[in-house]
């Protein structure tokens, strides 16, 4: 069966990147680890050496951001799948081993992508995402411009990304929903909703860093790109004219922080569970939400509808 080399772009990740790793040496076709050391000022490179596991190979990183880091790892990788996994996040059990399984049963596609859990900074589960609805080809998504689920969950061809030239540095942010969408214009992808990986949502996190209106920024131009692409073959960024970066402002309120983000996927779960019948399950997240955010006065009006849709008086059949 087929081997793995797993990416692990590393930045002051002392306290998580031990957990990271354990959750990887024991998956099925593991080959090796790389970890990114990229300008770690903590003690993220000896916690990883201590773990005496010959499969973890520890470089030094560019030092200039994030696509510079994983590409030093993507082109460094020895074998024929690669996957990512950031030093602050977790592989759920018996990740790689339907992953492999699945691409060696369909050579036709150059990656397989999966769900995943959004994680508390303590571990507990926040909610399912890219979870739902079957298994199934996510190709023409992809080249519209359409996530389907976070990179962190594909296992690919090492071929094909090696073909896409790795991730774009123009990037600060966004590097991995553009890489997604180059990746689709190479060939198949196809989509498993079964959750493989853990996400954890903190503000020490890289993402959570970033200004919100920078985060949009880079978003909406990797859509925009996907787009170009599908017209012409080629995009803005590929022809050497891409957007003018915003302005951003000084004001730090602005920022990406991790308790809106885990009060958003609070809510999508408890509507998910409310509409499947779970009513108290939808409202004590929903409750969990407003302990996030409780001056959002969306979120309050949130719990309402809920409460009402839950025990307020029903409509008369017709």
């Amino acid at each position: 069966m087929t081997s793995v080399s797993v990416v692990m772009p590393a930045r002051n990740a002392a306290a998580t990147v031990v957990d990271a790793l354990n959750s990887l040496r024991d998956q099925a076709h593991l080959a090796e680890i790389i970890v990114i050391d990229d300008g770690s000022t903590d003690d993220t490179a000896a916690r990883a050496a201590a773990l005496g596991d010959a499969r973890i190979r520890i470089l030094p990183g560019p030092r200039n951001g994030i696509s510079a880091a994983l590409n030093t790892g993507f082109f460094a990788a020895r074998h024929p799948l690669i996957a990512r996994c950031d030093a602050d996040d977790t592989y759920l059990p018996g990740r790689l081993e339907s992953q492999v399984e699945w691409l060696s049963r369909h050579p036709d596609h150059v990656a397989v992508s999966g769900g995943f859990l959004s994680l508390d900074g303590r571990g507990r589960t926040l909610a399912r995402l890219a979870a739902e609805g079957p298994a199934r080809e996510v190709t023409r998504d992809l080249r519209s411009g359409q996530v389907v689920t976070t990179l962190c969950t594909w296992l690919i061809r090492r071929e094909t990304l090696l073909q896409t030239g790795g991730a774009r540095p123009w990037f600060v942010t966004a590097e991995d929903i553009d890489l997604q969408f180059r990746l689709a214009f190479l060939g198949s992808v196809w989509h498993l909703p079964q959750p493989v990986y853990g996400y954890r949502l903190h503000d020490n996190s890289i993402t959570h860093g970033r200004r919100a209106t920078q985060l949009a920024f880079y978003d909406k131009a990797a859509r925009s790109f996907a787009d170009e692409r599908a017209q012409t073959g080629s995009d803005a960024l590929d022809q050497g004219h891409p957007p003018e970066l915003p302005d951003l402002p000084d004001d730090g309120s602005r920022l990406n922080s991790a308790a809106r983000q885990m009060a958003g996927h609070l809510v999508s779960q408890a509507w998910r569970d409310h509409t499947a019948g779970f009513r108290l399950t939808g409202l004590r997240l929903m409750l969990r939400a407003l302990a996030q955010e409780p001056k959002a006065s969306n979120l309050w009006k949130g719990l309402t509808i809920m409460l009402i849709k839950s025990f307020g008086p029903k409509s008369p059949k017709k």
